[in-house]
């Protein structure tokens, strides 16, 4: 008989809540994505979209978290941006 077959295995919480977290992040910014492609085409004028969007979330992450964090983010984006095959 094993040693460990008293023991009750637990799930793990914390890890699913980080799971369902980054699911739920990640519909969202997918959807937003898709709602601003179609502005784009309704409106035919990407550069006004893109530019209503950015400065609303530029505005609102500075807000929520502050010059620094709020600047790394964008140039993270920029960074993954140019560094993935979409730019090439």
């Amino acid at each position: 008989m094993s040693i460990n077959t008293n023991i009750i295995q637990f799930p793990n919480k914390l890890k699913q809540l980080q799971e369902d977290k980054k699911k739920k992040i990640l519909h969202i910014r997918d959807e937003i994505e898709k709602v601003l492609s179609n502005y784009s085409n309704i409106y035919g004028d990407e550069w006004a979209v893109v530019l209503a969007a950015g400065r609303f979330s530029s505005m609102r992450l500075q807000q929520l978290e502050g010059s620094k964090k709020c600047t790394e983010f964008f140039l993270d984006c920029i960074k993954t941006q140019e560094n993935s095959r979409i730019n090439q």
